[in-house]
């Protein structure tokens, strides 16, 4: 039964690629019609990998009757467009049971892909639409009748319908598929052997493997979670032999996943969703996202290297497969640049990832070692596929909550609290922003966080006068770090599990790897020259040469270390050096203030007092260290200074 399974799974699979590919070379149907095609096949590869899952008879006959309904409902709202479009807010009877069908249809399949908390979010948003005329000011609204909130939320072609899904069917899906192929092109050992490339010049060694890998896996795959999967499997083991902790281990490699989400030019689902917000291309989220996405794999770096100084870990020698990287770089790089030169040229993005793909099928079969067979050619795109349909139930659920926020005026309610609750003030609104959009990502995807934060909170932000561009990546890099954000970080979760470690502490230990870079997206909105939209060059300048500097201060005083351990002195010196470059960083030279770049001067020349006194340390300890340190063992004596 299972291998049955299997190969429908496969074929359903290569038949929702086949169709997704030909309507970006064909206009086949009408948007509505290419949506509701597309979420059947969603609903199929959701409840058929439900059943393949399931070990009891019951739940399998639950997950087909789910699928046998989703299938009823897509395609009776396929038949009955033209009706459909009609009677919108008016439904027939036989149009709620449908779209109320549908509504439970893409709750369950939410939850088959999501786990609980999503469904349960969705829920809240759609009981507001029902019962919010039983709550007092100001979240009051006026009453709906029954099958007027059906027709809105399904049935109506909007909710679950419109944008969110039209994303997934027009951009998503391909690009999922995209990133899918990294397995059959067999790229995962040439980031393993950059990896250990960069682990030979730097001191964290493995560790910076993990954030090499993950940082060019990211740029393809865009899923947290995902990218856990694909590069933990090598890089948390190694870790773990050459003395990480295995706690250390996993929250290294969830908190470089975690960073694929903003690395170009693959970032995600919420990338789009950001484009389609503020009315520009992707290409131009792409390019805003490159200098934020740098920074944050800096901290990474950083971070990796002092954890390395403080628990005295020596990277092996390990040896460098210099033929394979040269064999394997070109099969990576061809299908990633002609993605990146044809959205940079703006050609739509299906377009893009079409001739992407076809790249990187013909070069896989160019060379002997990288051939796939058909079978796993087939079995390649199909994973894929149902990778792009998890992505799709969950937008379909977001269309939903999206739609309750706009027709019940919530979002402008909560928008309202939101500016009355900061007094006016910008630097409380973009705390209240980070704390909404990380506990609303808590456990849902990254495309659900960001979309309920650009509906509710962004627009006020815009109002106290920050870019467009800037808000919405304030709202998106938050709810991006959601994946390793205590209590619930899945991208934590993942790691942990890999690496047979304590979930609790390795969810810590990765907020504090990231914590140098949760100052990133403040900076970005009072310094927009990091999304390439400076207000005065003068301080965009100075401001690409400070931050780098004030990530690298304020993680050495988090680790206490930076070429050696910190004395108290030094730690003091590294908190004063942060303060000041945050300082100058956010205070704007139109204010009056005669001393912004004073403040910088003096918390670039306490910098480099600091670096210079550990270089002196650095080198009179140098002597008493150990030259080489085989495989499997560690340094970590105890350091009084900790």
């Amino acid at each position: 039964m299972s291998k049955i399974l299997d190969y429908i799974i496969v074929a359903v699979g290569i038949a929702a690629f086949g169709y997704h590919m030909l309507t970006t070379q064909v206009l086949m149907v009408g948007s509505y019609e290419h949506q509701t095609i597309h979420l059947m096949f969603v609903v199929t590869l959701i409840f058929l990998g439900a059943v393949r899952l399931s070990t009891s008879v019951s739940a399998r006959l639950w997950y087909l009757s789910m699928l046998g309904l989703g299938l009823f409902a897509t395609a009776y709202i396929y038949l009955n467009l033209s009706h459909l479009e009609m009677v919108i807010g008016f439904p027939e009877t036989m149009d709620v049971i449908v779209g109320v069908i549908l509504m439970l249809v893409v709750l369950e399949g939410t939850r088959q892909a999501w786990g609980n908390i999503m469904p349960c979010v969705i829920v809240f948003f759609v009981a507001y639409f029902f019962l919010g005329q039983y709550l007092p000011e100001p979240f009051y609204h006026r009453p709906f009748n029954f099958s007027y909130v059906v027709s809105y939320l399904s049935v109506g072609l909007s909710g679950i319908y419109g944008n969110f899904l039209s994303i997934s069917a027009n951009y998503v899906f391909l690009f999922v598929i995209f990133g899918a192929l990294l397995e059959i092109l067999r790229v995962h050992g040439l980031f393993r052997e950059l990896g250990q490339a960069a682990g030979r010049v730097f001191r964290g060694g493995p560790g910076q493997t993990a954030v090499i890998s993950s940082a060019m896996v990211g740029t393809v795959t865009g899923a947290a979670v995902a990218n856990v999967a694909i590069t933990g499997a090598f890089t948390i083991p190694y870790m773990k032999q050459t003395g990480y902790k295995p706690h250390i281990a996993a929250a290294i490699e969830a908190t470089a996943s975690t960073g694929g989400q903003l690395m170009p030019p693959v970032m995600g689902a919420a990338a789009f969703l950001m484009a389609s917000f503020i009315g520009v291309s992707y290409a131009s989220v792409m390019a805003a996202s490159l200098i934020p996405a740098l920074l944050y794999f800096w901290g990474c770096m950083l971070s990796v290297q002092l954890i390395a100084v403080r628990e005295n870990i020596r990277a092996p020698r390990a040896p460098i497969d210099v033929r394979l990287i040269f064999r394997r770089l070109p099969l990576f790089l061809i299908p990633l640049g002609v993605l990146v030169v044809m959205l940079l040229m703006q050609y739509s993005a299906n377009l893009a990832a079409f001739w992407a793909i076809i790249v990187a099928v013909v070069l896989s079969y160019i060379s002997s070692d990288t051939r796939p067979t058909f079978k796993e050619l087939a079995e390649c795109l199909s994973r894929g596929a149902v990778i792009g349909a998890q992505i799709g139930i969950a937008l379909a659920g977001v269309g939903m909550m999206a739609q309750a926020l706009i027709t019940t005026g919530m979002g402008t309610k909560v928008a309202s609290v939101v500016e009355m609750l900061s007094g006016g003030s910008l630097a409380l609104a973009l705390v209240i922003t980070m704390i909404v959009s990380i506990i609303l990502g808590l456990g849902i995807p990254t495309s659900a966080a960001y979309a309920l934060v650009a509906i509710v909170v962004v627009p006020v932000l815009i109002e106290m006068g920050v870019t467009p561009i800037s808000a919405h990546f304030f709202a998106f890099y938050f709810a991006v770090v959601s994946a390793i954000t205590p209590p619930v970080a899945l991208a934590s979760l993942a790691g942990a599990g890999i690496a047979g470690a304590d979930y609790v502490k390795t969810s810590l230990y990765a907020f504090m790897i990231a914590l140098a870079g949760f100052i990133i997206p403040f900076l970005v909105v009072y310094n927009p020259v990091l999304v390439l939209e400076p207000d005065d060059w003068a301080h965009g300048v100075f401001a690409l040469i400070a931050v780098p500097i004030g990530m690298s201060t304020l993680a050495m005083a988090i680790f206490n270390c930076a070429l050696t351990m910190f004395s108290l002195y030094e730690r003091v010196l590294a908190i004063v050096s942060t303060a000041l470059i945050v300082a100058f960083l956010v205070l704007r030279h139109d204010s009056g203030l005669p001393f912004e770049y004073p403040v910088l001067g003096i918390g670039l020349l306490i910098f480099a007092v600091l670096m210079m006194g550990q270089m002196r340390k650095r080198k009179a300890e140098t002597t008493a260290l150990p030259k080489a340190q085989p495989i499997g063992q560690s340094y970590a004596e105890p350091d009084p200074t900790r």
